[in-house]
Formats: structure tokens, sequence, C-alpha cells
């Protein structure tokens, strides 16, 4: 048993040496494929984690109007094809836009393949028609406690029952190629982990993503939301459990950061790798151009008022695609670089000089705390 250990983890070794290799060359051959939109910073629900610290204001003075959206969509569409690049409009929360279907009817009339992220709290008959007719191609749901109270403890009273309608409303409606379900589960959610996978099963849906809380906006300021090394290893293990079986459903762990070679590839469809600047960029609320929304605000390379997404594209991102400067800090001897790069850059800490979370080493505490395999 050993013997077949050691195997397997030079097996994963070799993998990962080939991995980084292979992500060497995309990040010295940027190639725009997705595209944001952060439609608007606005939103129906104030949710105790979000990443961006989105709000109920109506002051949405700075964002784009429809018509600029439309421009700088229209030039990408000109400067990249329409064909090449997949669009993902979020927010704040989308649905507040009133003309949300209006801007996207046009812009998939461009050739654009679409989809949205939502709390689903706006979502009726209307809006699923809107949807069709705008020729909506996917959508993610957030669905953060199988119980009205876990869900409505984190996002607010009467969520749990909107997302849920939601996803009915558009699962019978039909015409969405991806109808996803994501879940960010913290130490009070952490239990719930069989019961939300029964429970979607039961409601018909196919494809679950889980990414655990990272110390961003809102959650940053919650000291207990965290998990614990081993709670994360937990989460691991019951995600590589599910797909290792025939399922009905597929589960995978988000792309927030590196997890050593005993989980990469085992609890999602690809290695890790924070491409943002090499394959994906942003146009935000206010027109800015960045990696993707979560990313600080400091990092912005420029703003479609003033500049095209091509010109940015192949002028900026400098510090995108040549991540050295990340090597420092606890970052600096690890052996592990290479592949992680510094860890997503929506994790790195411009005042400690290192990502404000790693996983790997979170998992290393993990199998020093409560075993499990080395790698």
């Amino acid at each position: 048993m050993e013997s077949r250990g050691a195997w397997q983890n030079a097996r994963d070794r070799f993998r990962l040496w080939a991995w980084r290799h292979y992500v060497d060359g995309e990040f010295a051959h940027p190639r725009l494929s997705y595209l944001f939109w952060e439609a608007t910073l606005g939103c129906n629900l104030a949710c105790r984690h979000c990443g961006s610290d989105c709000h109920r204001s109506s002051d949405l003075a700075t964002e784009l109007s429809g018509e600029e959206a439309v421009r700088a969509l229209t030039q990408v569409a000109t400067d990249f094809g329409p064909r090449n690049v997949f669009l993902a409009v979020t927010g704040g929360e989308p649905l507040v836009r009133p003309d949300l279907f209006d801007v996207m009817g046009r812009v998939s009339r461009l050739g654009f393949a679409w989809g949205m992220v939502s709390n689903g709290w706006a979502v009726d008959d209307a809006v699923v028609e809107a949807s069709r007719a705008s020729r909506m191609r996917t959508l993610v749901i957030s669905l953060d406690g199988v119980t009205r109270e876990s869900h409505d403890w984190l996002r607010g009273e009467g969520s749990f029952d909107r997302a849920v309608s939601a996803l009915d409303r558009y699962r019978r409606a039909g015409f969405l190629k991806s109808l996803q379900v994501t879940t960010t589960y913290h130490r009070r959610n952490i239990g719930e982990l069989q019961a939300m996978y029964d429970f979607l099963v039961r409601k018909g849906i196919r494809d679950w993503r889980i990414v655990s809380v990272f110390p961003n906006g809102r959650a940053q300021r919650q000291s207990d939301f965290l998990l614990e090394p081993t709670e994360l290893q937990h989460l691991l293990d019951f995600i590589r459990e599910k797909r290792s079986q025939p399922r009905p459903i597929k589960v995978s762990y988000g792309d927030e950061g590196y997890l050593g070679c005993g989980y990469e590839r085992r609890v999602r469809d690809f290695y890790f790798t924070c491409l943002a600047g090499v394959r994906i960029a942003s146009i935000l609320a206010d027109g800015g151009i960045s990696g993707c929304p979560n990313i600080p605000r400091s990092l912005v390379q420029g703003n479609v008022r003033q500049q095209s997404v091509k010109e940015v594209w192949e002028t900026g991102f400098a510090k995108y695609r040549d991540r050295s400067w990340m090597r420092q800090g606890a970052c600096a001897a690890c052996s592990d670089f290479g592949i992680c790069k510094g860890n997503s850059l929506h994790l790195w800490d411009a005042e400690t000089g290192g990502p404000k979370l790693c996983h790997r080493d979170l998992l290393k505490k993990a199998r020093e705390t409560g075993g499990g395999e080395p790698c």
C-alpha cells in the first residue's frame, strides 16, 4: 500500500509539473475568452458574506448606462469576435437593473453567448420569459443553506423561498443550457453538505458548485466565517467522494485557490490556476477594466469610457501576466509557487504582501491535526 501511495503521489506531482508548464504557456500568450460584466453594485439583499460589499443604495450615478454598456460590448464583439468570448453578467444583483434584458437582448444579437449570476429574489415568470427572449444560456443561483433558517440568516428573511422558486421556474422553463446552484460554505452551514446534496437531487438540479467563504468584503469582518483547516478538509473529502461515484448531480469545488496534489483535479474538472488578465477580464459597474470583479480596485487597468477593452488588453495587465512580484512573504520559499503563483489575485493582500488565505497550508495543518494523506 505504501508503494502504491508513493506511486500515486509521484504521478500527481508529475501531472502538476506538466500543468505548470502548460500554464506558463497560457500566461505568455494571453487570449480573452471570458468577460464579466458587473452590471451593477446595487443589490436587493445585504448578505453577510458578500465579497463585493454590495449595497441597497439607489445612488448608482457612476455606473455605466445601458447605452454605454452596449457600446463597450459592441466594440468587444468587433475586436475579439463574439463567438470567441463568453459573457458573464454579475453584480451586485443584475436583476435590480431595470434595463438589464434590453441591454442583453441587444448584446446577444451581436452573437455573444451569455449567462448570469443571481440571488433569485426578483425572479418571476416575466423575468424567466425575458431571459428566454434575450437568449440567456446559463444561470447560477446562489443557495447557501438547505433550510430557511440557515440560508436566510446569511442572506435575509424570505430569500430561501425566493431562490428555490427561481430554480423551480427556470427548471420548468427548460431553455437553459446550464442551471447551476452555487453554495458558499462557512462554519455555520458546514454540517449541511449531505442534506444539501439530497435536496438538490430531489429538485432535479444537475450542477452544484461549492465554494468556501473567503475573507473579502463583508466576510472579512466576520471572524467566525472562515472554515477551520479540518472543516476545509472535510468539505473537499465530501466533494472527492461524490465525484468518485456514479452520480445524479455534478459536484465541484470553486476556483478559489491551489489545493496541493492531494485534491487537485479530484474536486473539480481542472487544475487550479488564476487566469484573470490571461483569459479573463471584466467590465466593472463604473466602466473599469479589470481581471475579475472580486479583484481589488487597485488593479484596475483602464476604463471603457476612455479606452476599448482591446487597447487595455494589449497594453495593460502586466501585473496579471507576470506574477513574480507575488513571490514574497510566505510565498517566497514555497515549493509550489510555480504552480500556484501566489493563489488567486482576489485573495492577495497588498498590505501584508501575501495571500489572505492559503488553501495548501490550511490542508497541511489539517493533516497535522487529524491525519490524512501527505503529498
